[in-house]
């Protein structure tokens, strides 16, 4: 069948904004603008919904912005494009590994190192997507091609028991992804229509040196991640409500969605008992329904951890929330001499909120060398360690009450809440 003549001039015009759209978001994505990035390639990708080069732009605008669920759907849709592809693999793989997907990105990234067996990068990507599932001894065999000395020693204390099983840090260091086929040469000038419909670009500061309103607000987003419950930054804490959550709310300024709260209570021997876990507005409450909740941080420092199926002893006044599938149950250090420790104890499968005064640093105890620290520097322990009351140092008038944790294990402390620490 003839194309008509308004069908070839529609055809055209949509040419024309594609590569617009394509060159605009490439530019975009250039200056470090992923968000008016991400709008131009989505526009892009309805006009051409297989170009590899779209594709591959997008997936790394949704990176940057940690859509990482995203980007492994759009870099999905490369990889069925150009199967032979590793590059495209790749950032699949690495796409799937920081959405936490690991069996999914094990299974790209051994395709990319069947295809290409001296791929170094992939050998590290597929080394941390064993280590977080669990798997250390394989882990080390990848580390070990990919040439990482440090995550091989890692793998080697996992191995030997002298590390614990996070490994988020190794996980949030983990690069940027390849880039993506470069995009096609600018049109000389682009259509009047396509350039009237296009997003706004981020508005030059203004006099004073004033950022554009809409730049500002998207920076400074607190939102956490599709599947994550804590997203800590420097100044507030979002904690995504979706069925459960138990968090104490001093420090809470916003609501959002429909959430409601009710005090929990202390557990002992998988029983609940009459006593208050926490007291007035650091009270732990139970919090449930679909929403979330804002903190200040204010001089407290979150870190979000992940229990894998360990267990572990904090000072529960250390534990600011947990999900639903984390168990806990209370107990207490009984003392002559100052206030009694209290503690929880976490285990099972999830996530959980430590807050202290400064990072958190951790400490290896052995059976000859008890550790001592003041109650208020103690966050947690793993390992078999038993705590004691006592003086932080012996013979020492006017020192301060701390806890003695001896026996074989690791404490997690807070040199900020220490004397002489920031506060």
């Amino acid at each position: 069948m003839a194309r008509a003549a308004g069908d070839s001039e529609e055809i055209e015009g949509q040419d024309e904004e594609f590569v617009f759209r394509l060159n605009r978001g490439s530019d975009l994505l250039a200056k470090g603008e992923a968000e008016s990035a991400r709008a131009a390639l989505e526009r892009a990708l309805e006009l051409r919904p297989k170009d590899v080069k779209v594709l591959g732009l997008l997936g790394q605008a949704y990176y940057r912005l940690s859509r990482h669920d995203d980007a492994a759907r759009v870099w999905q849709q490369l990889v069925h494009e150009s199967p032979v592809e590793a590059g495209a693999r790749v950032n699949l793989g690495l796409a799937l590994l920081k959405a936490r997907r690991y069996p999914e990105a094990v299974k790209q990234l051994e395709v990319v190192l069947d295809l290409a067996p001296e791929h170094r990068k992939a050998s590290g990507y597929l080394g941390l997507a064993l280590l977080e599932s669990g798997d250390p001894a394989r882990a080390r065999d990848w580390f070990v091609k990919a040439g990482s000395d440090a995550m091989v020693a890692r793998c080697d204390q996992l191995l030997a028991g002298r590390a614990p099983p996070a490994v988020e840090g190794a996980l949030e260091e983990a690069p940027e992804p390849a880039e993506p086929p470069p995009a096609p040469e600018p049109l000389p000038t682009p259509p009047p229509d396509a350039l009237a419909a296009a997003p706004e670009p981020a508005a030059a500061p203004l006099a004073g040196g004033a950022a554009a309103l809409g730049s500002f607000a998207a920076g400074r987003l607190v939102e956490p991640r599709p599947g994550e419950t804590f997203a800590a930054g420097p100044s507030v804490l979002a904690v995504s409500v979706q069925g459960e959550v138990r968090v104490r709310l001093d420090g809470l300024f916003a609501s959002r969605g429909r959430v409601a709260v009710s005090g929990e209570m202390k557990r002992f021997r998988g029983r609940a008992t009459e006593n208050a876990f926490g007291d007035g507005p650091t009270r732990m409450h139970r919090a449930s329904g679909e929403g979330t909740l804002f903190f200040r941080a204010g001089d407290r420092r979150f870190t979000a951890l992940d229990l894998a199926g360990d267990a572990a002893y904090f000072r529960e006044e250390a534990v600011f929330g947990f999900e639903k599938g984390v168990a806990f149950e209370n107990g207490r250090v009984p003392s002559q001499v100052a206030a009694e420790l209290n503690l929880v104890h976490l285990r099972g499968r999830g996530r959980f909120l430590l807050v202290s005064a400064g990072e958190p640093v951790a400490i290896d105890v052995g059976p000859a060398a008890p550790l001592r620290l003041p109650l208020a520097a103690l966050v947690g322990w793993t390992g078999a360690l038993t705590p004691r009351l006592t003086g932080l140092v012996d013979d020492g008038d006017g020192a301060p009450v701390a806890v003695e944790l001896s026996g074989e294990g690791r404490v997690l402390a807070d040199p900020g809440a220490a004397p002489g620490g920031a506060p």
